[in-house]
């Protein structure tokens, strides 16, 4: 018998996908687990540019359920329900962060500016992947002991690329022009991870202020601070520290 596309996969979607993308009006469900981990960019995404996402939460309980129904058997799973009632489903963080920043204009203006946001996001995730492997699953003594090697060969050198390159865009809050993209919300979080490991003042106004002018820049986006301050963000944040330290 012949295998039959995973729904997530079937071609037959495509015009509903090209009908979905267009429209601003639709709501959203991430199915993840109560905590930011890979479901965080895709969350601020969508809250940044002034939607709202229903979080349905993983558990050792559900996920039997649940797991079945995603493409890998892995979460975060996206589903954006138009205002017409048009359904859409997206497997992969990478792939959802991706949708999602096409569809609310997070890559630019033009092709160079989206390879180029494209290329930040790549490097950014690349730290972030080393820093969850080689220092935030460790155990809390082997973290002590590997904190200032990390910090030397992985930290040191991205704060040292990144802040050279947003000083080029004048520092001015944005990595591509002076526009929001996926590249400035995926970097906050990497910001965020770099505090827990760095010594106090890395980031600062008056040693990186491309760094510190985007994180400030992301964090007074009006519709992402409200998200920041609900409960339920509180939660996730809770969870995260409780998990990998940040």
């Amino acid at each position: 018998m012949a295998q039959q596309y995973h729904e997530f996969f079937n071609p037959a979607q495509a015009d509903k996908f090209n009908e979905a993308i267009g429209k601003k009006d639709s709501t959203f469900e991430l199915t993840y687990f109560g905590l930011h981990g890979l479901g965080n960019t895709a969350r601020e995404i969508i809250y940044a540019s002034g939607g709202k996402v229903k979080n349905i939460i993983v558990t050792d309980e559900n996920w039997a359920e649940k797991k079945p129904f995603a493409p890998f058997g892995l979460v975060p799973l996206l589903k954006e329900i138009s205002s017409d009632g048009t359904v859409v489903q997206v497997a992969e963080s990478d792939s959802i962060e991706r949708y999602l920043s096409r569809k609310f204009g997070l890559f630019g203006d033009n092709a160079f500016e989206e390879t180029v946001v494209n290329t930040f996001v790549s490097n950014i995730s690349g730290l972030l992947s080393d820093l969850i492997q080689k220092y935030f699953n460790l155990s809390e003594a082997e973290r002590e002991a590997k904190k200032e090697s990390v910090f030397n060969d992985v930290v040191a050198p991205w704060i040292k690329h990144h802040e050279r390159h947003l000083t080029a865009n004048k520092s001015n809050g944005h990595y591509v022009g002076n526009k929001l993209t996926l590249a400035d919300i995926k970097s906050s979080y990497a910001i965020a991870s770099i505090l827990a490991i760095a010594p106090e003042g890395t980031i600062s106004e008056s040693k990186t202020p491309g760094l510190w002018n985007l994180k400030n820049t992301v964090d007074k986006i009006p519709s992402l601070a409200a998200w920041r301050a609900t409960d339920e963000y509180k939660e996730f944040q809770a969870e995260n520290i409780k998990l990998l330290g940040f």
